[in-house]
């Protein structure tokens, strides 16, 4: 063995040993890691992640281990869906060869072996006895009554028949008794009143069937005579309000059971006969209470959907013996208690949707005993506290929070600190220098410094939300609650408030002044100081009466939780247009700026259109000889006012017309659309005019002055300044200083003499 030999061994070997302590240290590091609340380790890691992070598409961990579709894919939720959106019954041979295998010349088209006779106008089944057909698709003709005369033509061997939009009145008994070998009928989207009579006979093999969409509302357990073989009944969309322990006695093998969309108000104790159901779906009906042990019957029952109810509180046993439950469905309720121990007999529970609801709290003992859970949905994404072990909590985020931060995104959280900067310096530098430089035009340049103000309140707003931000970063989820609820919270959202609401009503105020002048600058006297102050006191009294209103217990059901829906405290309502409130959002966001921006386009339009085509120039742009200048700045008044305006009020309306509104986008409105005008009023109407940089650099070049005055001072304030020192004042010194009093008031008067009015 040669000495390289050698070394290449014992370099393997240290390499080894090397990896295999590695190995025991992360495994026995793993074991002894607790990560923080609100954290999960990562599989076969020692890293944590938050909750959050898990299932959310985005690799976090070590190989992708937080993506992992053995616990991120919810299977159930597919099934949910894929039983709501059921595949059109004769598609299901669609991948089948097109090429009739039929001897068929007749109207109907062939396919295979399928025959679709349907929209013919047909009033009597055609002439298709002595054909071997699989699917007969009859829809969109009329036959009024089913009865067995009406099937003596159809082949005894069709084993799918679809009957939808056929006008169907009413089903007589026997009408399918000469139908042997149908397993599936669909007769959806009828007219059937009852279903009283029996109708199959007692060789039939039927395992599905379909009366969804139709205008049932009786149904006798005489109906189903015979049906022991049926495995799927659809009552979806009828007229069903009580359900008779021995309706549906006779399925003795039912597996799925759909009642959608009925008006069944109450589940009771003898609601359902003892069968052999795993599927139970009673989405969209009106059921206020279900008494306890009312599923007691079912002890097969996998998925039970009870979403899209009026539920509003649950009780301990009502889920009683349902062992082998996996998924259930409880959202869009208006569910708010939960009895302690409600979910003690669902130990198999795997997905559970809790989504829509009003709940507000959950403690983690009410999860305790579900064992197995590994998908959950809650209303809001704090919610996932109650389950801080589960990897897939639902949801991750609200668009503007995490359980980490208050701003999730770190885009927003960047902006957030420049707008409130820019809008809170921008408008501060307006007031100092609106309130230090002197102006003739005293009306417009109240008008500006509160519209200043105005803005700077929408700044001041954005930086309590970066402050706080920043207090709870990364630990959020367990101060969000009270954080949502505190009073500053709620002082986040009236100042917000004010000042949208403010901001549009001393814009519009600005707009019609204007207007005035540049339409009529001789029909009316120049409005007084008081006569705007006035006006500006009844604006801001009317913002803060609209701001305040959601605070005060004028009406505290009402305005429940107005300012408290999310965590940057406002009440925009998108992702829940229609909760307390909605009408009154609805005329901040949509009415007043809607009306304010139409008015501010036409006036800005005519104001454009007269300086083109008269050539005089108003009060406020007389200092400008560029009329094209003119119109460009009025053009980006207006495009800044829609860039604020026209997002939220469209946003707002696809929301309440039913439109599914992105979260991330409420994110952006809240954060960097909303406060667009508080930090471009400033610029667009006063710090870019001539006007005052003129006058700005004035006053700054007066400052240097006297700055450097003081700091090289003449031979004269020198003596003056020794004598002051040494002696006493006499005579002669008071005529000196008043000597300088004069020239001080001199200097002044020249300065009035010169001033010039100021334009914007």
């Amino acid at each position: 063995m040669t000495k390289n030999m050698v070394n290449n061994f014992l370099v393997k070997l240290i390499l080894c040993g090397f990896l295999i302590c590695k190995e025991n240290f992360v495994v026995g590091d793993e074991s002894s890691i607790n990560c923080t609340v609100g954290e999960l380790l990562c599989p076969n890691s020692t890293i944590c992640i938050p909750q959050h992070k898990f299932c959310n598409v985005l690799i976090d961990c070590p190989y992708g281990a937080d993506e992992n579709p053995s616990y991120c894919d919810d299977y159930h939720l597919d099934a949910f869906w894929d039983r709501i959106f059921s595949k059109n019954p004769k598609a299901v041979n669609d991948d089948l060869d097109e090429r009739c295998k039929l001897e068929y010349e007749g109207k109907c088209l062939c396919r295979h072996r399928d025959l679709l006779c349907k929209n013919l106008e047909l009033i009597e089944i055609p002439d298709i006895k002595d054909f071997e057909i699989d699917i007969l698709d009859l829809s969109g003709n009329t036959f009024k009554v089913l009865n067995k005369k009406l099937f003596d033509e159809v082949p005894n061997n069709v084993q799918k028949m679809v009957m939808k939009h056929c006008e169907i009145n009413e089903i007589k008994s026997s009408a399918f008794f000469g139908l042997t070998h149908l397993k599936e009928i669909y007769l959806d989207n009828n007219r059937i009143q009852s279903l009283i009579d029996c109708s199959f006979g007692e060789n039939n093999i039927l395992n599905t069937l379909v009366l969804s969409y139709n205008r049932i509302a009786d149904v006798h357990a005489d109906f189903f005579c015979n049906l022991t073989r049926l495995l799927k009944l659809d009552l979806s969309f009828n007229k069903i309000e009580i359900i008779q322990e021995e309706t549906f006695i006779n399925l003795q093998n039912l597996n799925e059971l759909y009642i959608r969309g009925n008006k069944i108000i109450k589940i009771a104790k003898n609601t359902f006969s003892e069968l052999p159901l795993s599927v139970l779906s009673l989405i969209g009906n009106k059921i206020v209470s279900i008494e306890r042990l009312s599923f007691s019957k079912l002890p097969q029952l996998t998925t039970l959907d009870l979403g899209e109810n009026n539920l509003e509180n649950l009780y301990k046993g009502t889920f009683r013996n349902l062992s082998k439950l996996t998924s259930l469905t409880l959202n869009g309720n208006s569910l708010r208690n939960f009895e302690s121990g409600v979910f003690e007999d669902l130990e198999a529970l795997v997905s559970l949707n809790l989504e829509g609801n009003f709940y507000e709290n959950l403690n983690q003992k009410l999860f305790a005993p579900l064992k197995k859970l590994e998908h959950v949905y809650f209303r809001r994404f704090e919610m996932c506290k109650a389950v801080p072990l589960l990897k897939d909590c639902n949801p991750k985020d609200d668009g503007i929070s995490s359980s980490k931060h208050l701003l999730h995104n770190p885009v927003l959280r960047t902006s957030v600190w420049i707008i409130a900067t820019v809008g809170c310096f921008g408008n501060l530098l307006v007031l100092i220098g609106r309130f230090l430089a002197k102006t003739n035009n005293v009306v417009h340049s109240l008008y500006i410094k509160n519209l200043a103000l105005s803005d700077l309140l929408m700044g001041l707003y954005l930086f309590i939300i970066a402050i706080v931000d920043m207090k709870y970063r990364g630990v959020y989820v367990q101060h969000e609650s009270a954080w949502r609820h505190s009073k500053t919270c709620n002082i986040c959202g009236f100042l917000s408030t004010l000042s949208s609401v403010s901001s549009v009503f001393i814009l519009s105020l600005v707009t019609w002044d204007r207007f005035i002048s540049i339409t009529k600058p001789l029909a009316r006297k120049q409005v007084s100081a008081k006569t705007a102050t006035l006006q500006l006191l009844i604006l801001w009294f009317i913002a803060g009466l609209i701001a305040f209103l959601p605070l005060s217990k004028i009406d505290p059901d009402y305005f429940k939780d107005f300012y408290n829906t999310n965590g940057v405290c406002l009440p925009l309502h998108v992702h829940e247009p229609f909760q307390q409130g909605w009408i009154y959002s609805t005329v901040m966001f949509v009415i007043i700026n809607s009306l304010a921006l139409v008015f501010i386009i036409y006036a800005y339009a005519r104001m454009i259109h007269e300086i083109e085509t008269s050539g005089l120039a108003c009060r406020s742009t007389q200092q400008s000889k560029d009329r094209d200048k003119v119109a460009k700045r009025f053009g980006i008044i207006v495009l800044t006012d829609c860039l604020c305006w026209v997002p939220i009020i469209i946003v707002k309306i696809a929301a309440l017309l039913g439109a599914d509104i992105s979260k991330y986008l409420y994110a952006w409105l809240a954060i960097f659309v909303l406060p667009i005008n508080s930090a471009l009023n400033p610029v667009l109407y006063t710090l870019t005019t001539s006007i005052f940089q003129k006058q700005m650099r004035k006053s700054c070049a007066f400052c240097v002055k006297r700055r450097k005055k003081r700091e090289h001072p003449s031979g004269y304030d020198s003596a003056s300044s020794l004598s002051l020192g040494l002696f006493s004042l006499g005579g002669n010194n008071r005529r000196g200083l008043n000597y300088r009093g004069t020239q001080s008031s001199l200097m002044t008067s020249k300065e009035n003499s010169s001033k010039k009015p100021t334009a914007v």
